[in-house]
């Protein structure tokens, strides 16, 4: 038998898999989406943007059109429908630490995105333990997870950026050397914020491993998960295991449920002995003269004014129906779907990706000689397929994965950055896949690259323009 056959059965058996596994789980209005391309034809929409954010489930749908008829005011009213609503919002919590692998001596605190959940820590870190902190954060990181601690009050110059090993992660054995440093002041609180996978390479690093080097050390590890959680088991182990996570965040955006939620969970102890990182209505007992402040040193503390209900309910919806598929039947799928278009966009000459292996569930590429930003409308555009272009807030990753070949040009896309000019930033395309995608998904995007990669650069420099400011791309009017 030939390699084709093969390839042919492995589809099939994809097919069949996503066919009873998870199309029932979206709206058919949501997967077979369509768009007019550019030469007037009619297309169903490929989307290959889920590390950006995903499609809500079905069942999530459900629960939002549900509560919007039947929720009352959450903690503040005497009424049946807002003392429901309450006990449901507070249940909520329950359902995400148990998802999460936390104990009960952990909160699970409400927040708007991850990014939000970030800086809530670093600004409630800094009131806990002042000045005296040292933060490590690798060049992987999202800025999400790396500006709220590089610009913290409570460190505003000594951060560290970690060791690399060969695959440009954490260099685990390298990092007690540097943690060590801290030790010679005993007073400084040491905090490792790490990626659980990246948003751009995929790459997962062993963030258990990294716990027990952290806390070997006296230091807390924090864990940004929101790329990993709709795709692995996460596990934030028993407090009193070396390889516990002591504080992680997540968006609900990113694992089927709506826009405006996220999450923050990490010890009861620390959140009790720092003051919240927002007051008002809502989060204390008592207020008594002259503003004597009486709080209750429950989770509520940290949850001032009138929460996203509805979003709280979408996300644990989303996890209810996350964890009724079951996170392995997730992660197999998407592997080996991630592997028909890894496989696929190694064949195509002209292309090149940006790791060596699919580690995740995004694949990062270019084609040669076409500016990334051109190779993405060019999908959208001819294709029906919805990717991204851009350094996905991963510039020092970026610089690291497209070198400048002139020493210089970094100094120039400083300057003219700082002009509103980001057409010299270096970027990339990003395919990112999910349950929601069929296989078919994966062999449109390969064919596609493939035709664009044929073509090349001069084709389509007369069918396109560029915005010379930022660099992006649109059709020429006489070419539609």
């Amino acid at each position: 038998m030939n390699s084709s056959f093969y390839r042919t059965m492995f589809e099939e058996e994809l097919n069949k898999i996503w066919e009873q596994q998870f199309r029932r789980r979206f709206s058919e209005r949501a997967l077979e989406a369509e768009m007019k391309l550019l030469d007037g034809s009619t297309t169903r929409i490929v989307y290959l943007d889920n590390a950006a954010t995903t499609k809500p489930f079905q069942a999530v749908k459900k629960v939002v059109d549900k509560s919007l008829d039947e929720y009352g005011s959450v903690h503040r009213g005497s009424g049946h429908q807002s003392k429901r609503t309450t006990q449901m919002y507070e249940s909520a919590r329950g359902t995400i630490r148990k998802f999460v692998g936390a104990s009960s001596e952990n909160y699970v605190i409400f927040t708007n995105n991850t990014t939000g959940a970030i800086n809530q820590l670093a600004n409630l870190w800094e009131r806990h333990f002042g000045r005296d902190s040292r933060f490590y954060f690798s060049d992987e990181e999202h800025s999400s997870n790396a500006l709220p601690w590089a610009f913290s009050p409570a460190c505003p110059t000594v951060w560290n950026k970690c060791p690399r090993d060969e695959q440009g992660s954490i260099g685990i054995s390298k990092l007690p050397e540097m943690l060590k440093i801290g030790d010679a002041r005993r007073n400084w609180k040491k905090l490792l914020a790490v990626t659980g996978s990246s948003n751009v390479t995929g790459y997962q690093p062993k963030i258990h491993e990294l716990a027990r080097v952290v806390h070997d050390h006296n230091g807390k590890i924090f864990v940004d998960v929101c790329q990993l959680i709709p795709h692995r088991k996460v596990d934030m182990c028993s407090d009193d295991d070396p390889d516990h996570i002591d504080f992680l965040a997540f968006s609900g955006h990113k694992m089927y449920a709506p826009l405006g939620v996220g999450v923050l969970v990490g010890p009861k102890q620390f959140f009790d002995n720092v003051q919240p990182y927002q007051m008002g209505g809502g989060n204390i007992i008592y207020i008594a003269e002259p503003m004597n402040v009486v709080r209750g040193n429950t989770v509520r503390d940290h949850d001032p004014g009138t929460p996203n209900v509805i979003g709280v309910l979408a996300l644990e919806a989303a996890i209810q129906e996350l964890q009724d598929i079951g996170m392995k039947n997730v992660h197999e799928y998407e592997s080996s779907l991630v592997r028909l278009a890894f496989d696929g966009l190694q064949q195509i000459r002209g292309v090149t990706l940006y790791i060596p292996e699919h580690y995740g569930t995004v694949i990062p590429f270019d084609i040669q000689d076409i500016p990334h930003k051109l190779v993405a409308e060019i999908l959208d555009q001819e294709y029906g397929i919805a990717t991204r272009a851009g350094s996905f807030c991963t510039y020092a990753l970026m610089r690291r994965l497209k070198p400048f070949e002139n020493p210089l040009g970094w100094n120039k896309t400083l300057r003219e950055a700082q002009e509103g000019i980001t057409t010299k930033i270096p970027g990339i395309v990003r395919a990112s896949f999910s349950i929601f995608n069929r296989p078919e998904d994966a062999k449109k995007l390969v064919d596609a690259v493939g035709d664009i990669s044929k073509k090349g650069f001069s084709y389509y420099k007369e069918r396109y323009e560029m915005n010379q400011r930022d660099g992006s791309w649109k059709p020429i009017s006489s070419h539609i």
